[in-house]
């Protein structure tokens, strides 16, 4: 009888056990914090959790008298983005390591726990480390295996720098192709999809260690223009918004995402206040952060904003700091790229009663709570948890089967596909790319795909633009190339502003439109609207999603006959009702498209 009491006893125990496990990586609302360390902070390291500070040794030493740790005495922050002012001056070859280093003094000198971040939207972005296809990839190949493996490799390369906290996935949903900032960033335009494939990335990352956000509540991917320029609005009514960004949210709320960001967009119907005459951000909306994210929809995490530098959040009140003020008033828990100025007026505001205790106590419990629930409050915690090699082979793996699964053939009505080396075939490669001051990468990458198809025996002349007016155009082109492919390498922010063609590029597109197209063919590197956008009679199109290495190669095989194009449009490209959003809505939920 004892035994048997026994073997209940250590039964009970081990069903305990798990169940309290269970609550560390299952929903946030459904994690218990055991660690109310953060109630005995003063003020001040209360304060200091709530901001996101960008490095900057120059300025840290100077607010610490020459010491890191002088420096969070003074300025006890909580958390840091560690991303490009980071690697000022420093090699590229060396910038893997230089961060490493970098977490590891940071960690040292402060006497709180540091959680670190970067957005890696598509990996690190670093020496040694996996470059991922964009999201809309993940969208492509309508894998959820592959979707958790995404994140889950972004993880643990992350961990390997001692980062724990990243800034995406996008869930923003491309309703408006002219929209300039979700499009590739955004996994589909269909709010299901969306669900499903991000549902599965955010338990990547999170069942490895790394806090995930979404982005950009109210949600992006409306309106045509860009909020780092201005206010922009997520102008949908109640109903569609619930249907659509508010399925969505919720949704990945129930399921535990640890973190939301914001936007410096806004959503009338949802608000009543204005400012100076115009419906605020959600970064400024007391409406739509505490009263729908955290009230309606019962968010539990983090609320961390959007940079704070960008001009859809400053400018509307007289000045930056009183805007960062107004932004943790509204429900911000964590500032992103604050002034230090924030701590000092924020905790003199707070001493005079002008902001109670209970919302800073409320931003520091969420705050403590993520800490804890990614292992940043362990003593004990490894803050380099390197990745192996063979891990690293494992997620090139990934990449490229993400790659390969998401290459979409639009259309080929000629059959001008595959490419046969063996006739010979000579090839007139034209880019269209924006030019951009922040470098000429895009137009190298297409250059990269010339290089390769010549290794493939074809002979390849490459074009940068085609100027129907004065430059390489003329009626006799077709006749002097077997095929000629026009590539597209046009995304977010490369440079800043709208994603269509202008200058160069539109002459290009003339060109296009004008000419014998039996022999075109356009591939999309980018945004998948161009294919009828600007190219609806090119009657063989490709849309590759993005330009890394491991796509350009995916792009390729495709066209070679290597690869059989198995991706599936993840947003709907037929623009007919583009300017009735209704309807466009209407059809999406339908499933048209997908």
């Amino acid at each position: 009888m004892k035994r048997i009491f026994f073997i209940i006893t250590v039964c009970l125990i081990f069903m305990n056990s798990l169940q309290a496990n269970s609550k560390m990586d299952v929903r946030n609302n459904q994690f218990i914090p055991k660690d109310t360390s953060w109630k005995s902070l003063t003020i001040r390291e209360k304060i200091g959790q709530t901001m996101v500070m960008l490095p900057d040794r120059i300025t840290e030493l100077g607010l610490g008298n020459g010491t890191l740790e002088g420096f969070f005495k003074k300025y006890p922050v909580g958390a840091f983005f560690m991303g490009y002012k980071l690697f000022d001056g420093i090699r590229a070859e060396d910038k893997t390591e230089h961060l490493r280093k970098a977490v590891v003094e940071y960690q040292q000198a402060s006497q709180l726990p540091l959680i670190m971040q970067e957005d890696y939207e598509t990996g690190l972005g670093l020496p040694g480390m996996t470059a991922f296809p964009r999201e809309m990839s993940i969208g492509a190949t309508n894998d959820s295996k592959l979707a958790y493996q995404y994140g889950a490799g972004v993880a643990k390369e992350a961990r390997s720098v001692g980062v724990n906290w990243v800034l995406h996935p996008v869930c923003d949903l491309n309703l408006n192709p002219f929209n300039p900032i979700a499009n590739t960033r955004s996994v589909s335009d269909n709010p299901d999809k969306a669900i499903r494939l991000l549902t599965q990335q955010i338990n990547g990352l999170q069942k490895n260690g790394v806090a995930a956000t979404i982005k950009h509540f109210p949600g992006d991917g409306v309106d045509y223009r860009d909020q780092h320029l201005l206010t922009s609005s997520n102008s949908l009514s109640k109903k569609d918004w619930d249907k659509t960004f508010g399925k969505v949210y919720g949704q990945l709320i129930r399921e535990g995402v640890a973190c939301i960001m914001p936007g410096h967009i806004s959503l009338p119907a949802y608000q009543k206040t204005k400012i100076n005459g115009f419906y605020p951000p959600a970064t400024l909306s007391k409406e739509l952060l505490t009263d729908l994210l955290k009230g309606k929809l019962g968010f539990k995490g983090v609320i961390v904003s959007d940079a704070l530098v960008m001009a859809g959040f400053r400018g509307i009140y007289k000045s930056n700091l009183e805007s960062e003020i107004k932004s943790f008033e509204a429900g911000v828990d964590m500032m992103l790229w604050p002034s230090y100025a924030f701590m000092d007026s924020v905790e003199a505001r707070i001493i005079r009663g002008e902001i109670p205790m209970s919302r800073l106590d409320d931003a520091v419990q969420r705050v403590w709570l993520m800490k804890e629930r990614f292992g940043v409050l362990d003593k004990n915690r490894t803050l380099i948890q390197p990745v192996t090699a063979q891990e690293l082979a494992e997620h090139e793996s990934i990449a490229q089967e993400i790659a390969d699964k998401s290459i979409t053939l639009v259309r080929d009505e000629q059959g001008l596909l595959p490419l046969n080396p063996e006739k010979m075939e000579k090839i007139l490669l034209v880019s269209l790319v924006a030019p951009s001051k922040r470098g000429d990468y895009p137009t190298q990458q297409i250059i990269a795909l010339q290089r390769d198809l010549i290794s493939k025996g074809f002979v390849v002349d490459f074009q940068r633009d085609i100027l129907y007016e004065t430059g390489f155009w003329s009626d006799e082109l077709t006749d002097r190339y077997d095929k000629i492919i026009f590539v597209a390498n046009r995304y977010f922010h490369f440079p800043p502003g709208p994603l269509q063609f202008w200058d160069n590029q539109a002459q290009t597109v003339w060109c296009i439109n004008s000419t014998d197209k039996s022999k075109v063919i356009f591939v999309s590197l980018g945004s998948p609207y161009h294919v009828n956008e600007y190219f609806e009679r090119v009657g063989t199109v490709i849309n590759a999603y993005s330009s890394d290495d491991l796509t350009l190669k995916s792009v390729v095989k495709a066209l070679t006959g290597q690869l059989i194009m198995t991706g599936i449009s993840p947003v709907k490209l037929d623009l007919s009702d583009v300017f009735d959003m209704n309807s466009r809505i209407k059809s999406i939920l339908k499933g048209e498209g997908q």
